[in-house]
């Protein structure tokens, strides 16, 4: 009998051991802060039932604040952003913010019935972290979505998010995938994509 309880005291050590370095890691309770934080953001934007100007502004603000998005844009450029103008680029990072905030005006409304709670965070190398929750829509008509949060670590720089994953599904790269898809189909013009991003953002204000 001692030794079967000494084997499992061992066991335990074993484990506590193993599990130690990743849950001391700092970072991981930061970004599952940070993504709380944004939520509870979000939440209470909605519950003060904002204009459709308020929300553009409250997003302008929340980008800023938890996204990093100058990289979250290049990325979302392709390759095609590497031989883009410097006029081409601070042009389409203007277009692309505009869908995303011409997005939230008119969806915004949608996070009033939904839920979210936070699962775990892991750390995948000393540059990125990965938080993960729950959404819940209260209301039932959605069902319940695994949401994984990237978030860039990088040192000496603050902790933004990078990427959102739906049921492992990447917003990001499903992003760049469409972009690059346009590009390609106008023979390779970086302003075709630009030019498609500001008929976007038109098309869902002139839908609202």
């Amino acid at each position: 009998m001692f030794s079967a309880l000494r084997h499992a005291t061992l066991s335990l050590l074993l484990a506590v051991v193993m599990i130690a370095p990743a849950s001391a890691d700092p970072r991981l309770a930061e970004g599952t802060t940070l993504v709380e934080n944004l939520v509870e953001r979000i939440q209470t934007v909605v519950a003060a039932e904002p204009t459709p100007e308020e929300v553009r502004a409250e997003t302008n603000a929340i980008i800023d604040e938890f996204f990093d998005y100058n990289t979250i844009a290049r990325f979302a450029a392709g390759q095609a952003w590497r031989k883009a103008t410097d006029a081409e680029k601070a042009e389409y990072k203007l277009a692309f913010r505009e869908v995303l905030l011409s997005l939230a005006e008119t969806q915004f409304e949608q996070f009033r019935t939904l839920e979210y709670t936070s699962k775990d965070a892991v750390a995948k190398g000393n540059k990125l972290i990965v938080a993960s929750g729950m959404v819940h829509d209260i209301t039932g008509k959605y069902p319940d979505s695994v949401v994984s949060w990237r978030i860039s670590t990088r040192p000496g720089k603050p902790i933004k998010i990078i990427d959102i994953e739906v049921e492992n599904i990447s917003m990001l790269i499903t992003q760049q995938q469409e972009n690059t898809a346009i590009i390609r189909q106008n023979g390779g013009k970086f302003q075709a994509l630009i030019d498609a991003l500001k008929e976007q953002a038109q098309s869902i204000k002139t839908a609202e």
